[in-house]
Protein backbone atom coordinates (compact mmCIF):
# COMPACT_ATOMS: atom_id res chain seq x y z
CA UNK A 1 0.00 0.00 0.00
CA UNK A 2 1.09 3.61 -0.92
CA UNK A 3 0.81 6.04 1.69
CA UNK A 4 -1.05 9.28 0.52
CA UNK A 5 1.74 11.22 1.51
CA UNK A 6 4.02 9.51 -1.02
CA UNK A 7 1.52 9.92 -4.56
CA UNK A 8 2.55 13.05 -5.82
CA UNK A 9 0.10 15.66 -5.24
CA UNK A 10 -2.88 13.86 -3.69
CA UNK A 11 -2.97 15.84 -0.18
CA UNK A 12 -3.68 18.79 -3.00
CA UNK A 13 -6.13 16.71 -4.73
CA UNK A 14 -8.09 16.25 -1.67
CA UNK A 15 -8.48 19.59 -1.06
CA UNK A 16 -9.43 20.81 -4.54
CA UNK A 17 -12.46 17.89 -3.85
CA UNK A 18 -13.79 19.19 -0.28
CA UNK A 19 -14.02 22.72 -1.97
CA UNK A 20 -15.76 21.31 -4.88
CA UNK A 21 -18.09 18.46 -3.19
CA UNK A 22 -19.14 21.35 -0.85
CA UNK A 23 -20.36 23.44 -3.26
CA UNK A 24 -21.71 20.93 -5.26
CA UNK A 25 -24.23 20.43 -1.60
CA UNK A 26 -25.31 24.00 -2.23
CA UNK A 27 -26.81 23.02 -5.15
CA UNK A 28 -30.69 22.64 -5.81
CA UNK A 29 -32.44 20.87 -8.60
CA UNK A 30 -33.28 24.64 -10.36
CA UNK A 31 -29.17 25.51 -10.11
CA UNK A 32 -28.41 21.64 -11.56
CA UNK A 33 -30.31 22.25 -14.31
CA UNK A 34 -28.98 25.79 -14.93
CA UNK A 35 -26.64 26.25 -17.86
CA UNK A 36 -22.92 25.95 -17.08
CA UNK A 37 -20.05 27.82 -18.15
CA UNK A 38 -19.25 25.26 -21.07
CA UNK A 39 -21.55 25.60 -24.11
CA UNK A 40 -24.30 22.83 -24.32
CA UNK A 41 -23.47 21.56 -20.89
CA UNK A 42 -26.01 21.98 -17.88
CA UNK A 43 -23.92 22.00 -14.18
CA UNK A 44 -25.60 18.39 -13.93
CA UNK A 45 -23.37 17.57 -17.09
CA UNK A 46 -20.45 18.89 -15.06
CA UNK A 47 -20.64 16.97 -12.15
CA UNK A 48 -21.70 13.90 -13.49
CA UNK A 49 -18.73 14.48 -16.08
CA UNK A 50 -16.43 14.67 -13.08
CA UNK A 51 -18.46 11.77 -11.41
CA UNK A 52 -18.06 9.29 -14.22
CA UNK A 53 -14.26 10.67 -14.53
CA UNK A 54 -13.67 9.54 -10.88
CA UNK A 55 -15.17 5.95 -11.66
CA UNK A 56 -13.26 5.91 -14.85
CA UNK A 57 -9.33 6.27 -13.16
CA UNK A 58 -11.33 3.59 -10.41
CA UNK A 59 -11.24 1.34 -13.33
CA UNK A 60 -7.83 2.07 -14.95
CA UNK A 61 -5.83 1.57 -11.29
CA UNK A 62 -8.17 -1.43 -10.76
CA UNK A 63 -6.57 -2.95 -14.05
CA UNK A 64 -2.89 -1.42 -12.82
CA UNK A 65 -3.47 -3.40 -9.35
CA UNK A 66 -4.72 -6.76 -11.34
CA UNK A 67 -1.97 -6.64 -13.46
CA UNK A 68 -4.59 -6.57 -16.51
CA UNK A 69 -4.99 -3.60 -19.44
CA UNK A 70 -5.85 -0.74 -17.09
CA UNK A 71 -8.19 1.54 -19.13
CA UNK A 72 -11.09 4.63 -18.13
CA UNK A 73 -13.61 4.15 -20.95
CA UNK A 74 -15.05 1.42 -23.05
CA UNK A 75 -15.56 4.00 -25.65
CA UNK A 76 -16.25 7.53 -26.34
CA UNK A 77 -19.28 6.76 -27.09
CA UNK A 78 -19.76 5.53 -23.76
CA UNK A 79 -18.38 8.00 -21.91
CA UNK A 80 -20.67 10.41 -23.47
CA UNK A 81 -23.76 8.53 -23.09
CA UNK A 82 -23.05 8.41 -19.49
CA UNK A 83 -22.67 11.86 -18.91
CA UNK A 84 -26.05 12.65 -21.13
CA UNK A 85 -28.11 9.93 -19.37
CA UNK A 86 -27.05 10.96 -15.51
CA UNK A 87 -27.05 15.07 -16.07
CA UNK A 88 -30.83 15.55 -15.33
CA UNK A 89 -31.01 13.40 -11.67
CA UNK A 90 -31.97 15.07 -8.66
CA UNK A 91 -29.03 17.36 -7.19
CA UNK A 92 -29.30 15.12 -3.75
CA UNK A 93 -28.35 12.22 -6.31
CA UNK A 94 -25.98 14.07 -8.25
CA UNK A 95 -24.49 15.16 -4.60
CA UNK A 96 -24.17 11.47 -3.43
CA UNK A 97 -22.99 10.35 -7.03
CA UNK A 98 -20.43 12.65 -7.07
CA UNK A 99 -19.22 11.92 -2.76
CA UNK A 100 -19.13 8.15 -3.80
CA UNK A 101 -17.39 8.09 -6.78
CA UNK A 102 -14.67 10.37 -5.05
CA UNK A 103 -14.62 7.79 -1.92
CA UNK A 104 -13.97 4.83 -4.54
CA UNK A 105 -11.13 6.73 -6.18
CA UNK A 106 -9.29 7.54 -2.97
CA UNK A 107 -9.71 4.33 -1.55
CA UNK A 108 -8.20 3.34 -5.00
CA UNK A 109 -5.34 5.55 -5.12
CA UNK A 110 -4.42 4.64 -1.29
CA UNK A 111 -4.17 0.61 -2.69
CA UNK A 112 -1.40 1.54 -4.78
CA UNK A 113 2.26 0.31 -4.33
CA UNK A 114 5.25 1.79 -5.58
CA UNK A 115 5.97 -0.25 -8.36
CA UNK A 116 2.67 0.90 -9.65
CA UNK A 117 3.75 4.67 -10.06
CA UNK A 118 5.73 4.23 -13.22
CA UNK A 119 2.77 2.21 -15.18
CA UNK A 120 0.31 4.01 -17.34
CA UNK A 121 -2.96 3.69 -18.19
CA UNK A 122 -5.11 4.11 -21.73
CA UNK A 123 -8.32 6.00 -22.18
CA UNK A 124 -9.92 3.53 -24.02
CA UNK A 125 -9.23 -0.47 -24.59
CA UNK A 126 -6.26 -0.64 -26.85
CA UNK A 127 -5.49 2.83 -26.96
CA UNK A 128 -2.06 4.38 -26.78
CA UNK A 129 -1.15 4.64 -23.03
CA UNK A 130 -1.54 7.91 -22.20
CA UNK A 131 -0.83 8.85 -18.76
CA UNK A 132 1.15 7.35 -15.84
CA UNK A 133 -0.08 6.51 -12.36
CA UNK A 134 2.52 8.75 -10.85
CA UNK A 135 0.52 11.83 -12.37
CA UNK A 136 -3.35 10.89 -11.89
CA UNK A 137 -3.90 12.56 -8.87
CA UNK A 138 -2.58 15.65 -9.98
CA UNK A 139 -4.62 15.29 -13.50
CA UNK A 140 -8.04 14.72 -11.51
CA UNK A 141 -7.14 18.02 -9.29
CA UNK A 142 -6.90 19.77 -12.83
CA UNK A 143 -10.18 18.26 -13.56
CA UNK A 144 -11.86 18.91 -10.18
CA UNK A 145 -9.95 22.41 -10.03
CA UNK A 146 -11.41 23.91 -13.64
CA UNK A 147 -14.80 22.05 -13.40
CA UNK A 148 -15.75 23.38 -10.12
CA UNK A 149 -14.93 26.85 -11.70
CA UNK A 150 -16.99 25.74 -14.91
CA UNK A 151 -19.95 25.58 -12.89
CA UNK A 152 -20.45 29.32 -12.75
CA UNK A 153 -21.04 29.69 -9.12
CA UNK A 154 -19.17 31.96 -7.82
CA UNK A 155 -15.49 29.74 -7.84
CA UNK A 156 -13.59 31.50 -10.28
CA UNK A 157 -9.82 30.95 -11.44
CA UNK A 158 -8.92 33.84 -8.98
CA UNK A 159 -9.75 31.26 -6.16
CA UNK A 160 -7.24 28.69 -7.51
CA UNK A 161 -3.76 28.38 -5.39
CA UNK A 162 -1.21 30.62 -7.43
CA UNK A 163 0.75 27.48 -7.47
CA UNK A 164 -1.87 25.83 -9.45
CA UNK A 165 -2.24 28.18 -11.99
CA UNK A 166 1.14 28.27 -13.07
CA UNK A 167 1.29 24.26 -13.20
CA UNK A 168 -1.96 24.38 -15.87
CA UNK A 169 -0.10 26.96 -17.88
CA UNK A 170 3.49 25.05 -17.96
CA UNK A 171 0.67 21.81 -19.38
CA UNK A 172 -0.52 23.58 -21.85
CA UNK A 173 2.45 25.24 -23.06
CA UNK A 174 3.99 21.98 -23.29
CA UNK A 175 0.91 20.79 -24.89
CA UNK A 176 0.76 23.48 -27.53
CA UNK A 177 4.16 23.32 -28.04
CA UNK A 178 5.97 24.80 -31.12
CA UNK A 179 2.65 24.25 -32.90
CA UNK A 180 0.60 26.57 -31.62
CA UNK A 181 0.37 30.85 -31.75
CA UNK A 182 3.37 32.33 -31.03
CA UNK A 183 3.37 34.26 -27.97
CA UNK A 184 5.16 35.20 -24.62
CA UNK A 185 2.83 35.34 -21.40
CA UNK A 186 3.93 37.52 -18.62
CA UNK A 187 2.14 36.77 -15.10
CA UNK A 188 1.31 39.86 -13.16
CA UNK A 189 0.86 38.29 -9.61
CA UNK A 190 3.93 35.76 -9.21
CA UNK A 191 6.98 35.92 -10.90
CA UNK A 192 6.43 34.09 -14.50
CA UNK A 193 7.28 34.41 -18.00
CA UNK A 194 5.87 31.30 -20.43
CA UNK A 195 7.40 31.33 -24.14
CA UNK A 196 4.55 29.49 -26.73
CA UNK A 197 4.87 28.58 -30.27
CA UNK A 198 8.00 29.30 -32.91
CA UNK A 199 7.80 32.90 -33.54
CA UNK A 200 8.11 35.91 -30.96
CA UNK A 201 4.16 36.94 -31.08
CA UNK A 202 2.46 39.20 -28.30
CA UNK A 203 3.21 40.02 -25.15
CA UNK A 204 0.25 38.87 -23.17
CA UNK A 205 -0.38 39.97 -19.44
CA UNK A 206 -2.15 38.83 -16.67
CA UNK A 207 -2.84 37.09 -13.50
CA UNK A 208 -1.57 33.42 -13.05
CA UNK A 209 -5.81 32.07 -12.95
CA UNK A 210 -6.75 34.50 -15.93
CA UNK A 211 -3.52 33.81 -17.89
CA UNK A 212 -4.55 29.46 -17.28
CA UNK A 213 -8.57 30.06 -18.08
CA UNK A 214 -7.39 31.36 -20.93
CA UNK A 215 -5.50 29.03 -22.05
CA UNK A 216 -7.89 26.70 -21.58
CA UNK A 217 -10.20 27.61 -24.14
CA UNK A 218 -12.48 29.40 -21.35
CA UNK A 219 -13.80 32.82 -21.65
CA UNK A 220 -12.91 35.75 -23.58
CA UNK A 221 -9.25 36.65 -22.09
CA UNK A 222 -10.73 39.44 -19.91
CA UNK A 223 -8.20 40.53 -17.09
CA UNK A 224 -5.61 39.74 -19.88
CA UNK A 225 -3.57 42.49 -21.92
CA UNK A 226 -1.98 42.13 -25.49
CA UNK A 227 0.95 43.96 -26.44
CA UNK A 228 -1.04 44.41 -30.12
CA UNK A 229 -4.45 45.08 -28.14
CA UNK A 230 -5.01 40.80 -29.78
CA UNK A 231 -5.58 37.74 -28.28
CA UNK A 232 -4.45 35.08 -30.48
CA UNK A 233 -6.80 32.46 -31.07
CA UNK A 234 -7.27 29.08 -29.16
CA UNK A 235 -8.51 26.32 -29.99
CA UNK A 236 -10.80 24.15 -26.50
CA UNK A 237 -8.86 22.47 -24.65
CA UNK A 238 -12.25 19.97 -23.49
Amino acid sequence: MLPSTALPHLEETIDATTRYLAAVDELDDEAMRAPSLLSGWTRGHVVTHLARHADAFSHALHGVLNDADAWMYSSQDDRNAAIENGAGRSAADLWEDSAASWGRLLQTFNELHPRHLDLTISRVPGGEPFLPVREMPERRRTEVEVHHADLGIGYTPADWPVAFAVSVIGRRQDELGLDGPSMVLSSTDVDGLWKLGAGQGPEIKGAAGDLAWWLLGRGDGAGLVSSTAELPQLGKWR
